[in-house]
């Protein structure tokens, strides 16, 4: 039975709306800033390095993710978006891939962790960054939980103790594309996404106009699980951006996110 004075609480909690909701700090506790990339703790805790190599493989592994963009302050009366939505932010599962490396040279960020996504017009999430909004997206492997093991023994399996990022950026439509380039994007995404072939750029016939595009990435979140096993908090997104599939770019210690395995994942990579 939950103590009377934190149950009055809690009901007066829900007597006022949501935006008015402040949590103070003493619930909240204090939260320790994370170690050095360099550091293992007492726990075999991954490092801070070997952390971003795994949710870089999770972005290769991905193929869709929760994108959150925010309302205008204004919506518009013509529309069918209820005013009272205005400003407040959404989240919606969008079509993403790895493919920054098919495109050639000149156009590519040389596979530096930039998910590709192919933009509907008509869609929401690209409604909303049309206006001015910004956006993040998260990708989470809890869809794996029968493969992965309890963290402790006796534990029941728990998806809050399998890793997710959340990264934060902006969208980069892709210039118009030559016949080459365009063909080895296609190949790339529809290798995750076949039936997304009906509403490539430019196809006869489409249900929706669409468009090519990245994710620019600025900041990155991670939650590998439970905190003193796993790694939470910023990761270093120079180390993001310089990890390859083989080996990485001067960061870490010349790993690539092909040399490390996600919670339950067996078997090789050859096939990505």
């Amino acid at each position: 039975m939950l103590p009377q004075a934190l149950l009055t609480g809690l009901l007066a909690l829900c007597s006022v709306p949501i935006s008015a909701w402040v949590i103070p700090q003493s619930v909240l506790g204090t939260v320790n800033p994370p170690e050095s990339a360099s550091q293992e703790d007492a726990h075999a805790r991954p490092s801070w390095f070997t952390s971003a190599l795994m949710a870089r493989r999770m972005l290769a592994l991905s193929s869709s993710g929760v994108i959150a963009t925010t309302f205008p302050d204004t919506i518009p009366p013509s529309g069918r978006t209820p005013a009272s939505v205005a400003g407040l932010p959404i989240g919606l599962r969008e079509y993403i891939a790895d493919c920054d490396g098919s495109l050639p040279d000149e156009l590519s960020h040389g596979d530096n962790g930039d998910p590709t996504i192919l933009a509907l017009r008509v869609a929401t999430t690209f409604q909303n960054i049309g206006a001015g909004s910004n956006l993040s997206l998260e990708l989470d492997w809890w869809d794996h939980l029968a493969d992965a093991r309890p963290v402790y023994p006796g534990l029941p399996d728990s998806p809050a103790a399998l890793p997710r990022v959340t990264l934060f950026g902006y969208l980069e439509p892709l210039p118009e594309l030559s016949t080459s380039a365009s063909a080895s994007l296609e190949k790339c995404f529809l290798g995750s996404h076949p039936d997304a072939k009906v509403w490539l750029p430019g196809v006869s016939g489409s249900p929706h106009a669409s468009f090519w595009a990245r994710m620019v990435v600025t900041q990155a979140y991670w939650i590998g699980g439970f905190g003193d096993v796993q790694q939470i908090g910023w990761m270093n997104v120079t180390e993001w951006k310089g990890i390859r599939r083989h080996g990485s770019l001067d960061v870490g210690d010349g790993r690539g996110w092909g040399d490390v395995r996600l919670p339950g994942e067996k078997g090789r990579d050859d096939n990505l």
